[in-house]
């Protein structure tokens, strides 16, 4: 698969619309997180099916059963989601006991990813682990999306990719409760199918690309005017808000896939800035920790408050200490718990089928 590290910038902006909306709860930041979560959908939905698409590509030339693909893929997955998310439970579990938040009973959820399940049915958030419902999401995306890729013969992948699409997007038209409506996996079908989408032209019809993004534009132009109209008011019908951001969102994604095929790299200022890029990188981490950071910051500050008591009461320090924590957190994250497990991938990997060596070639040593 080629890899485009400017999506990397896209998942640093989209982090940033996630923190952003959670630290700083203004109504008008509020719907940030909402952006944010989303970009992250249908950029899973379109990097998560490019390499099906090769797995599948692979298997089929080296003769390897779809299962040891499908198996490939979801350790390579749980190496790269399951250490920092469990050590992120972990680390929620002792704050909740040592702030009394009762997070006992969201345990069984969390471990098993399904806490958007749970959050659904209790229409509630919690305080600890408000952002684990995304996680939930991606990882049931994770689990089914493989079989239906893997195991659809390639001349229905895209009418099933536009089914996965039409799902999601038919489902939000019976949404009455914003804030819990969007939480079930299949009202996300659309933002991943769209990305999805895009990964079927790149590996299907690469030529189309160019034509692709023009078309975005037309839908991108439509997809800002109602949701325009519905958040002023002005639009009084049920309409698939989430399918409408997706579109936004994939337009960005096409743009940016469309400048590497092409190696045109515009608006690099941008996409290739180099702090933005590492932002990216450890963007997972700041994602997974940025609720707890502010709890730890005020237990230290509870814990050193005999020694420091003007502490408790200085806003400039929990500012300071909050944005250093989340710098450091995620990197340290990155390279201590994230990478090493990384490293791990080559033992799930595809290795093509190696030629015969005839009997008469082979020197025998010793």
């Amino acid at each position: 698969m080629i890899y485009f590290k400017q999506l990397d910038a896209v998942r640093a902006l989209a982090v940033m619309l996630v923190i952003v909306s959670h630290w700083l709860p203004f109504p008008i930041l509020q719907k940030g997180g909402f952006v944010g979560v989303n970009i992250f959908f249908v950029l899973s939905g379109f990097l998560i099916t490019n390499i099906l698409f090769d797995n599948k590509k692979e298997a089929e030339e080296t003769g390897t059963s779809k299962l040891v693909a499908f198996k490939n893929f979801f350790f390579r997955r749980a190496l790269r989601i399951l250490p920092a998310y469990y050590f992120t439970v972990i680390l929620v579990y002792f704050l909740s006991r040592y702030f009394k938040l009762g997070v006992d009973s969201e345990l069984p959820y969390l471990l098993t990813f399904t806490t958007n399940i749970h959050f659904y049915n209790l229409k509630y958030f919690g305080d600890l682990t408000a952002h684990c419902w995304s996680l939930a999401v991606e990882e049931q995306f994770y689990f089914l999306w493989p079989w239906v890729i893997l195991y659809t013969n390639k001349k229905y992948i895209l009418p099933v990719i536009l089914a996965f699409i039409l799902t999601g997007t038919i489902s939000q038209l019976f949404i009455t409760n914003f804030e819990y409506g969007y939480l079930p996996t299949y009202t996300c079908f659309d933002a991943f199918g769209l990305g999805a989408l895009l990964a079927w032209v790149l590996a299907y019809k690469p030529h189309l690309l160019g034509k692709a993004y023009k078309a975005l534009h037309l839908l991108v132009i439509l997809s800002m005017l109602l949701l325009a109209g519905k958040l002023s008011g002005s639009l009084n019908i049920p309409v698939p808000i989430r399918t409408f951001v997706s579109v936004i969102a994939l337009c960005v994604i096409t743009f940016l896939v469309h400048q590497g095929q092409a190696k045109k790299y515009r608006f690099s200022s941008l996409f290739n800035n180099k702090r933005l890029l590492f932002i990216g990188k450890i963007s997972y981490g700041l994602y997974l920790y940025h609720i707890p950071i502010p709890y730890v910051v005020w237990a230290f500050a509870r814990l050193i408050n005999p020694y420091f008591p003007y502490l408790t009461d200085n806003y400039l320090y929990f500012a300071l200490a909050n944005i250093s924590l989340l710098c450091l957190l995620p990197w340290l994250s990155w390279m201590c718990i994230e990478k090493p497990f990384l490293n791990l991938k080559k033992y799930f990997s595809y290795k093509k089928a190696s030629i015969p060596v005839p009997v008469s070639t082979v020197v025998k040593v010793g």
